[in-house]
């Protein structure tokens, strides 16, 4: 193109306005006002975006070329948003459908599924004959909701696949079905898309894989009956093992526990004695509800099923752990790390520090340590080294404890916090809280207002009835995180506690509530200031609730003594024998 240096120098200078208009907020965001436009004074207001698009627009249809360099200096700068328009504008203008694909290009880098929707039908308006065109048109019309037009092209789509791997079975890598389930998901939509699933694919009863696909979408798109009905049906066609274990899944969801499943499944492996994901599954069932009897037996019927699966006897090796059996957790922890792949072995720092833990219980501190020190690079696992550090406390090596927490160096800043917040409580249990607070002190030093720093910097005070300080760094926590509910309650317990400004107190104990619903010691401290503020029922109820939810036995002495406060002399002992049953090591009241 061959410019006069004065037009040349307007339109570098019109086309820069253009690729810097885009806005005067976040770079690379559609702009909810733009600056003005080429040619309009900045006295002018921002236009909107409607009028931005038809400035650009115009520009186009006046000089396309020129549009291109505008467009392209716009997507350097990070403004997509004018790229786009000025690029699809272009593509429409020039019949070029390249330019229509670089738009799609760039609005896809932009998050903006309507304006990539609109470069996509411009790109396809063009190539007709293009499949990447086509499919991007689909694809943006179900991810924006537009479920009604694309289903043509949707039940084209979906026929073509069937066709071809039916031609072709397991050329294109992936099954139609899944290809199918991705696309509906696509619609943003949950009720749009497993409603345009039943259209699509219909809901036929007698057909297994249909009723199994179904199933899946119904479960993706949160319609949990719906998703248990659907391989009910499957599974009456198909009494399939993968189906049953879609099926507790399901039940799973559905009913928001797991008694269901368990039933369906201890019911079905023990008719099926060669059913081994099913078993599997039950064993993940049982492990997370912690039943740690059932998943033991569980997880021996799977090691006799396949010996040769290694990463079962880690599974095993953790159960047994839970169950406080050392010497089988060992047994099956040392089969895996000596049988697995070196490359394949998983979660081996936690191995050790179960086993270290196991030892630690027995109070077999040589073993625990041996376990720690036989860890690969135990040195530089934080983990491993805190618990080297807790054994040598507890074996009473409080110096070499301490050592061991100084010379480790922290590989970030959350280990530098984990190590400092050791090394305070270290200090305490040596009954030496001038020393943790010096060791706090200078960690809120090298990390200002960190908030786990400064609510165990409270703590120390609060153990040295050192109020003002306690207030302090609660305040100063709650100011650098205000969602903290932990910073809250603190500052509203140690009031309630100490029977000062119990109406302050109150408050900051709501707020913490309000920001963590059902939290045990949250509600003992909000039934703690109702009883120091004379109001027993509300207290009374408060600390039932929080016993409800966690057995704890500073919230039963809480109970125990707002009941006694009541005359209710009978149930408060009945708690107090409780406790002491509960607790054998603290006494209750």
């Amino acid at each position: 193109m061959n410019f006069s240096s004065n037009r040349s120098a307007a339109l570098l200078g019109l086309a820069i306005t253009v690729a810097l208009s885009g806005c005067a907020s976040t770079q690379g965001k559609k702009p909810e006002s733009t600056q003005p436009p080429p040619g309009q004074s900045s006295a002018k207001k921002p236009v909107t975006q409607g009028e931005y698009k038809a400035q650009i627009q115009s520009m186009v249809a006046k000089d396309p070329m020129f549009a291109l360099l505008a467009a392209e200096l716009a997507a350097q700068r990070g403004d997509n948003y004018s790229a786009v328009i000025a690029y699809t504008e272009a593509a429409k203008a020039l019949k070029r459908a390249d330019l229509a694909k670089r738009a799609v290009e760039l609005s896809l880098n932009d998050n903006d599924p309507e304006l990539s929707l609109s470069a996509a039908q411009t790109w396809y308006t063009l190539a007709p004959t293009d499949p990447q065109a086509k499919r991007s048109v689909l694809l943006l019309q179900l991810s924006t909701n537009r479920v009604d037009e694309a289903m043509p092209a949707l039940k084209d789509y979906v026929a073509d696949l069937r066709k071809l791997e039916e031609q072709h079975p397991g050329i294109s890598g992936v099954t139609p079905d899944k290809v199918t389930l991705e696309l509906l998901l696509r619609i943003p939509d949950k009720d749009k898309a497993y409603n345009t699933g039943l259209k699509l694919l219909g809901d036929d009863p007698t057909n297994d894989n249909n009723q199994n696909l179904l199933s899946q979408l119904a479960y993706s798109t949160d319609h949990y009956p719906q998703a248990v009905a659907h391989i009910e049906q499957a599974i009456k066609v198909k009494p399939a093992e993968n189906y049953y274990v879609l099926l507790a899944q399901y039940l799973e969801k559905r009913d928001g526990n797991s008694n269901a499943a368990i039933a369906l499944l201890t019911t079905q492996t023990a008719q099926h004695p060669k059913w081994f994901a099913a078993r599997l599954y039950l064993a993940r069932t049982y492990t997370q509800a912690a039943d740690w009897p059932n998943a033991k037996t569980v997880f021996d019927q799977l090691i006799q099923m396949q010996p040769d699966n290694y990463a079962l006897y880690s599974s095993q090796g953790f159960v047994l752990s839970k169950l406080h059996d050392r010497r089988g957790a060992e047994k099956y922890f040392q089969t895996y790390l000596k049988k697995m792949p070196a490359d394949q072995i998983q979660n081996e720092p936690l191995i050790y520090l179960t086993l270290s833990g196991l030892a630690l219980d027995d109070k077999d501190y040589k073993g625990a340590l041996r376990w720690i020190d036989k860890a690969p690079d135990a040195a530089e696992n934080i983990d491993l080294q805190l618990r080297k550090s807790l054994i040598l406390e507890q074996s009473g090596k409080m110096p070499q404890a301490m050592k061991v927490l100084d010379d480790y160096q922290p590989q970030d800043d959350d280990e530098g916090v984990r190590i400092i917040l050791a090394r305070s409580q270290l200090a305490e249990k040596q009954k030496q809280p001038k020393t943790s607070e010096t060791i706090l002190d200078k960690g809120l030093s090298t990390y200002p207002d960190q908030p786990d720093l400064l609510y165990e910097r409270s703590m120390v005070a609060e153990r040295q009835d050192d109020l003002v300080a306690v207030e302090k760094y609660l305040r100063r926590l709650i100011a650098v995180k205000p969602d903290s509910a932990n910073g809250y309650n603190a500052l509203g317990y140690t009031f309630a506690d100490h029977g000062i400004r119990l109406d302050e107190a109150l408050e900051l104990i709501q707020k913490a509530n309000s920001l963590s619903p059902n939290d045990p010691f949250i509600l003992d401290s909000l039934g703690w200031v109702y009883f120091k503020l004379g109001r027993n029922a509300e207290a009374e109820e408060t600390l039932k609730k929080a016993l409800s939810i966690r057995s704890d036995q500073e919230i039963g002495t809480h109970l125990v003594q707002v009941l006694l406060k009541s005359g209710k002399k009978a149930e408060a002992q009945q708690l107090a024998d409780k406790l002491k049953t509960q607790f054998p090591a603290k006494p209750s009241l």
